[in-house]
């Protein structure tokens, strides 16, 4: 009970503590809050300069507002933006969980989240000139805070109603950024320097990975397993399970380019399956990994331009198929023709996890794979 007492005077302390380094923040001169801002889409996003270490889970958003300020009307536009399904994923995995919190609560449990965007109505704020103001490195460093003030209800959703998809823009960035400042920029030489080799790219890895290269056509940069594996008895005998097993990692594969028609979403995606065939293959024999194309499930793509490169970015859902189907999850690749030599060439992240488990984390951490690239010569 005394450690207990102990551990909750601290806390108090510590919010005390950050609450006056958010007070000293918000007196900065106007040249200071010039000189530590950034700008992105005309909208300045302010350097508040923490370095306290974030907490909370990944893909988590927390409005902080009064329950008479979260009308039904700004739930609303939170969950279909925020909470949008990630197509065509099933089970449904949303790109945000979206919890509301009152001030008090707010701060009270954790300031340092890694999400953040507070509402609130102050009638000193002139009626039609609602104000909105994002903070990165607010309580945490890499934390997104953003301040949406209003004179009234209908200004604060006026407000919110146009800025909502800029928001959700820069917010699902930073989730996927947070792991690219994870992944260490000048160590993995040994093989990026065979991925700049044989693919002609160079990607920022994380820590920890083991790389597997067949020939100069595949290469696969496994992540380390999630959790640990459970035995399970079946017929008087044990065998192991992967049901809580979380399995992820990046493909690498190339191949001639020849014609235009190639770089169509549908014959990328099945050279796809014709290069998986051969190379992602389970431990079962005669079992290799396959796309699921069930028009409940059909693979989405757009352009997408990283660089200076324009290729096409798909998620979909694989399975293992052929002599039985064991096993499946989702991926979330990148296909473009390398400019520098005849070849397109693709980079297909994919997690075989089990439903119940939040993918945020492990999709964050292949999207900050697959933006990093680089092309070489």
């Amino acid at each position: 009970m005394k450690n207990w007492l102990a551990i909750l005077f601290l806390s108090v302390i510590l919010s005390s503590c950050l609450d006056e380094v958010k007070s000293e923040k918000e007196t900065k001169s106007k040249a200071e809050i010039a000189q530590d801002s950034t700008q992105q889409g005309g909208r300045k996003i302010i350097n508040a300069g923490s370095v306290s270490q974030y907490t909370g889970k990944p893909g988590r958003l927390i409005v902080v507002a009064e329950p008479t300020e979260y009308i039904k009307e700004i739930e609303f536009l939170f969950d279909s933006i925020f909470a949008a399904p990630i197509r065509p994923f099933y089970p449904i995995t949303p790109y945000f969980e979206v919890y509301q919190r009152s001030p008090q609560d707010f701060k009270r449990l954790s300031t340092r989240l890694r999400n953040v965007i507070e509402l609130s109505i102050d009638e000193k704020i002139e009626k039609g000139s609602p104000t909105m103001h994002i903070y990165e490195n607010y309580y945490a460093k890499t934390q997104l805070y953003t301040k949406l003030q209003a004179h009234d209800i209908s200004d604060l959703y006026d407000l919110l109603l146009k800025e909502v998809d800029y928001l959700f823009q820069i917010y699902d960035r930073q989730e996927w950024k947070r792991e690219y400042y994870r992944h260490p920029s000048k160590k993995n030489e040994a093989t990026r320097d065979r991925l700049k080799s044989k693919f002609g790219i160079d990607l920022t890895l994380p820590s920890k990975f083991s790389y597997e290269s067949i020939n100069d056509e595949y290469a696969i940069i496994m992540f380390p397993d999630r959790t640990r594996q459970m035995d399970m008895e079946t017929t008087g005998a044990y065998s192991t399970s992967r049901a809580n097993f979380i399995q992820s990692g990046v493909m690498v594969w190339q191949y001639p380019y020849t014609d235009e028609r190639q770089l169509h979403p549908d014959n990328l995606m099945m050279m796809r399956d014709t290069i998986l065939k051969y190379y992602a293959r389970h431990e079962i024999e005669g079992v290799y990994m396959g796309t699921q194309d069930h028009p409940a499930v059909i693979p989405q793509y757009e352009k997408l331009k990283i660089g200076d490169i324009t290729g096409y970015q798909f998620r979909g859902l694989f399975k293992f198929t052929g002599k039985s189907e064991p096993s499946g999850g989702r991926f979330w690749s990148y296909h473009f023709k390398h400019p520098n030599r005849n070849t397109i060439v693709a980079i297909s992240g994919y997690l075989d996890a089990p439903p119940t488990m939040s993918a945020s984390y492990d999709f964050n951490r292949i999207r900050a794979v697959i933006y990093s690239l680089k092309v070489v010569k």
